[in-house]
């Protein structure tokens, strides 16, 4: 265990929300459709995260619709913060936005569903358990940012119920500050026709399948992904870290963020372009 191996408090006790069960056929017809989505990743086809959201049941809700992330005139890409909830989170991303490349803990490589998506987007895979690698691994999201690459990452490490994000650490921040990228803060917030949901959190002592077979059993989920405005990187990684904390926990709307920050800083002028493969 290490500083860079932040643990949530979250369990499966957290799914106490009532959500609408998809019947035995429904479910049946979900899975099949998942395997079909797998093989096509693991062959290569493109749309792998589309599809596979398809078969999960998921529907995936971009608010605003428009994404305004790319800066006016030329300059480095954005480095894209969200709050952690799921091994659905990358997922329903990768379909909004083709174009990040996501930062994951090395041992997602293997996984189904996100592993194969993270592979195809480029992900950069962190070793979690080395200190003396999380330097190097800052400074090649730097690289990309500055190549006009956009990053997602999730700064809490590790993932919760949804109720109210975690600290966000600043290691990753330093890239933006070197690169002078704007941040550019997601909130992610789960829902089912009952209200909001925990049901697709892959939380304490949870399985993947386990946490997968939670997915497929529900009706109407749905992620609403609330895209916030961008960041100026300003100087100081820490009070981005604490602001981007700060508004993804506001429009989350679930309790006060851990932290304020210590001064606001200006978002960056932007045009009403996006991030989305044309």
């Amino acid at each position: 265990m290490n500083a860079w191996f932040p643990r949530s408090d979250c369990t499966s006790s957290c799914v106490d929300t009532p959500a609408p069960p998809a019947g035995r056929t429904l479910r049946a017809r979900r899975w099949t459709e998942l395997s079909a989505a797998l093989a096509g990743a693991a062959a290569g086809v493109p749309g792998a995260a589309p599809r596979a959201l398809a078969a999960l049941g998921v529907e995936l809700r971009v608010l605003p619709p428009a994404v305004p992330w790319r800066l006016a005139g030329e300059g480095p890409a954005p480095l894209v913060v969200a709050n952690h909830v799921s091994w659905l989170d990358d997922v329903a991303l990768l379909a909004a936005f083709p174009a990040l490349r996501p930062v994951a803990k090395v041992d997602v490589a293997a996984w189904p569903v996100v592993g194969a998506a993270a592979r195809r987007s480029g992900a950069v895979f962190l070793d979690r358990g080395s200190l003396r690698r999380l330097p190097g691994t800052v400074a090649e999201v730097a690289d990309l940012l500055r190549a006009g690459t956009p990053v997602l990452v999730h700064p809490e490490g590790t993932t919760s119920c949804g109720s109210r994000p975690g600290r966000f650490r600043p290691a990753f921040f330093q890239a933006a500050v070197d690169a002078g990228a704007p941040v550019c803060p997601v909130a992610l917030r789960y829902r089912t026709p009952a209200g909001p949901t925990a049901v697709a959190g892959y939380l304490g002592g949870d399985s993947l399948r386990r946490s997968l077979a939670r997915v497929i059993a529900t009706q109407g989920l749905v992620l609403e992904l609330h895209q916030l405005a961008p960041l100026h990187p300003g100087s100081d990684r820490r009070d981005l870290a604490a602001l981007a904390e700060y508004a993804v926990a506001a429009a989350a709307g679930g309790r006060e963020p851990t932290r304020t920050p210590h001064r606001p800083f200006p978002t960056v002028p932007v045009l009403p372009a996006d991030l989305v493969a044309p």
